[in-house]
């Protein structure tokens, strides 16, 4: 289990998310646009969660915020170790079925590396 201070899922400083960005890789579906980048390989798994203002007004934004923490928080624990990743959630998000966007997050991060022991069809 990862041991440190504060949240174990989610990265909170500047520096791990310019981290990420700088050596980073994206990916793309209708839900998200994610950067993913590796970590050191006993480094846990985390996620950062941005959402711009050209999103929505604050009430929309928090949402898609709460709603993005509570995928990454089902997912951690079948995260592989060595990963690090900033998601953007998308509007669409808020028109859809929670299952299908669970699904959709699940699948990008198989195809990442983030998650290796699902089977996604």
């Amino acid at each position: 289990m990862c041991e440190w201070e504060g949240s174990p899922f989610f990265l909170k400083k500047k520096h791990e998310y310019d981290g990420v960005k700088s050596t980073g890789s994206v990916i793309r579906n209708p839900f998200f646009t994610v950067i993913y980048s590796q970590a050191p390989q006993d480094d846990c798994p985390r996620v950062g969660v941005v959402v711009g203002r050209r999103v929505g007004n604050a009430v929309t934004r928090n949402r898609l915020k709460r709603i993005t923490r509570e995928l990454v928080r089902a997912s951690h624990s079948d995260m592989a170790f060595g990963h690090h990743c900033i998601a953007y959630p998308k509007i669409k998000i808020l028109r859809s079925k929670f299952q299908d966007v669970e699904h959709a997050w699940t699948k990008m991060l198989t195809q990442i590396g983030m998650i290796h022991s699902k089977k996604i069809t």
